[in-house]
């Protein structure tokens, strides 16, 4: 199964279907990674990320002791997921929701909010959030966190508390070579005219679904947490937005992004933009209902407000695409994510899944 997306006249259709990674390990040397015996680490492909983290001493499933020990070696933590892109905890007693907390608690959390988001989701406990309501059917293509926003958090946390029957992976795509493989005209196009997005939300509605077929349909004030109308422009006018209220209640999100940023710690230039993406949903013929009732639908363009060429958009539709793998996930997991230098998406899923996330600094 792939994306069900909306694609422009003449425009390519590229199905987000995501490679699964190598299953044999190729082992690194811990001490060299800073870290000791008492975990195991390796790569799935040579330098590219995730690198696997993985319990290999029975003291550290002690659940006090693997939070001392995390705290002590969370400085190189850090280190890693700059050096890796990401990094995946295995095998550490990380089963539920408050082990989890404890461990992102040992990290700066995002110091904006998760208002105006676009995931349908919630709050779990504290800081930890549902991952998305999103229908299990609709794969989620890779994506850096709020790249349709100003503000976003450098880093993500995901907690696998339940693994689907078949599929429903976490997908992630290293980015680090995104901007040196696109076509330069297109990245130039970019940097001078910069892009604007368009994002909707629906009229405000009583109750957030237990899942949704497409983003559009959640009710604005469950995307901003508040009932109130100025309350929203608030905190628009806070982020930088322009909101447009629609005679039906729906609304409307305009928001100026500059396509590259330079990852804090590296330098490097990165792409962080969703001007490629097509709209997604369950179905072609939603999308398009849903799409012809809005001024501005959902997405982004160039700041002129036109789009790239249909060639454009498809060369980095592809390069995204071949960029986005998988792999076998294990209840526990934890996958900490520079959200510059790698992407996420979702696979869909049979079964009940169980996916919880931290926006962290």
């Amino acid at each position: 199964m792939h994306t069900v997306i909306d694609a422009p006249m003449n425009r390519p259709v590229v199905a987000y279907t995501s490679r699964a990674l190598p299953e044999t390990p190729r082992l690194l040397d811990a001490s060299a990674l800073g870290l000791d015996a008492r975990v195991r680490c390796h790569e799935r492909e040579p330098g590219q990320a995730p690198l696997f983290i993985e319990c290999a001493d029975d003291g550290l499933r002690d659940r006090a002791a693997f939070r001392a020990w995390f705290a002590q070696v969370r400085p190189i933590i850090d280190a890693l997921i700059v050096r890796h892109g990401t990094v995946v905890l295995r095998g550490f007693p990380i089963a539920e929701t408050d082990d989890f907390a404890a461990l992102v608690a040992e990290f700066p959390k995002f110091t904006g909010d998760y208002a105006g988001g676009r995931a349908p989701r919630s709050a779990v406990k504290g800081d930890v959030m549902e991952a998305t309501r999103l229908e299990a059917s609709v794969q989620l293509a890779l994506h850096s966190e709020m790249a349709y926003m100003r503000d976003y958090p450098r880093r993500l946390a995901f907690f696998a508390r339940r693994i689907a029957a078949r599929g429903g992976e976490t997908t992630i795509g290293d980015m680090r070579t995104l901007v040196a493989g696109l076509p330069q005209a297109a990245v130039a196009k970019l940097h001078a005219h910069k892009t604007r997005m368009a994002t909707n939300y629906g009229p405000k509605s009583d109750a957030l679904q237990p899942t949704y077929a497409h983003m559009d349909l959640r009710g604005w004030n469950h995307a901003f947490f508040t009932d109130d109308p100025q309350d929203v422009e608030r905190l628009c006018a806070h982020k930088g937005l322009t909101p447009i209220w629609n005679p039906d209640g729906s609304l409307t999100l305009l928001t100026p992004l500059d396509p590259f940023v330079s990852h804090p710690q590296t330098g490097q230039l990165l792409y962080r933009s969703v001007i490629h993406m097509r709209p997604q949903s369950q179905s072609d013929a939603l999308s398009r209902q849903i799409r012809a009732t809005q001024q501005h639908p959902t997405g982004a363009t160039l700041g002129t407000g036109e789009s790239l060429s249909a060639e454009e958009l498809h060369q980095i539709d592809t390069a995204c695409a071949a960029r986005t793998v998988h792999w076998r996930w294990q209840a526990g997991d934890v996958m900490l994510v520079d959200n510059l230098q790698v992407w996420h998406g979702r696979n869909p899923y049979e079964g009940e899944r169980e996916t919880q996330v931290a926006l962290l600094n």
